[in-house]
């Protein structure tokens, strides 16, 4: 399934396919470097540093092994907001459709995961638990590959540094709609600090164990 999904985006063109190569889009995880000139907003606050941590960490650890991503066009948003479902003939829910391509752009497979991953830790009682299960069923399609599954920990909080700074920095452009632009950052932050308490050992462990788990059901 790989290997054939590899073969359709090495074939798929399109004129205007250019113009997702966003090379100072803030929202994308090949730009975590851009948050630098954005952490005035968190002077004050204990946060500050773990960003910066966050940032440190992804300079001298993702950005070497990002020549082994497999490249793709990235949705960028991947969030229960944006999904449509109807119901299927199992008394469950199905993906019907897929909304908001705004943050669209040229980047890697594993960055979806990533996002995924992070807005699903918040929506879910267990955060931590969640990731294994998105895993399992990203991999039972597209397997991550050693470099990928390496960085997986470090990109998924570094989705959580995007949203939490770039919430922070909207809201001093429109203080009126703080209500909502914090919607995410008011468990995101929370989320944030115990996962980096817990640490990339940790946190792995837990996903991977829990997808192995998951793929024997699924087998």
């Amino acid at each position: 399934m790989a290997a054939r999904m590899d073969e359709v985006l090495q074939k798929m063109e399109h004129p205007h396919l250019s113009i997702l190569q966003r090379d100072n889009f803030i929202w994308s995880l090949s730009n975590i470097l851009l948050l630098e000139g954005y952490m005035s907003v968190l002077d004050g606050d204990p946060l500050q540093k773990v960003i910066k941590s966050v940032i440190h960490q992804y300079k001298n650890s993702v950005i070497p092994k990002r020549s082994n991503f497999r490249e793709c066009i990235n949705h960028g948003d991947f969030n229960d907001l944006n999904v449509l479902v109807q119901p299927d003939d199992n008394n469950g829910y199905k993906i019907s459709g897929i909304l908001d391509f705004g943050d669209m752009s040229s980047g890697y497979y594993v960055y979806e995961l990533a996002i995924t991953i992070m807005y699903m830790m918040i929506e879910h009682p267990d955060p931590i638990e969640v990731g294994g299960p998105v895993l399992a069923g990203w991999e039972s399609v597209f397997p991550l590959n050693e470099d990928e599954k390496d960085c997986l920990y470090l990109l998924v909080v570094s989705r959580f540094c995007q949203s939490l700074v770039m919430a922070r920095y909207s809201v001093t452009l429109h203080p009126e709609n703080e209500e909502y632009l914090m919607i995410t950052s008011r468990k995101g932050i929370k989320i944030l600090q115990q996962v980096w308490e817990l640490g990339k050992e940790h946190v792995e462990k837990v996903w991977f164990q829990r997808a192995a788990q998951f793929n024997k059901w699924l087998s």
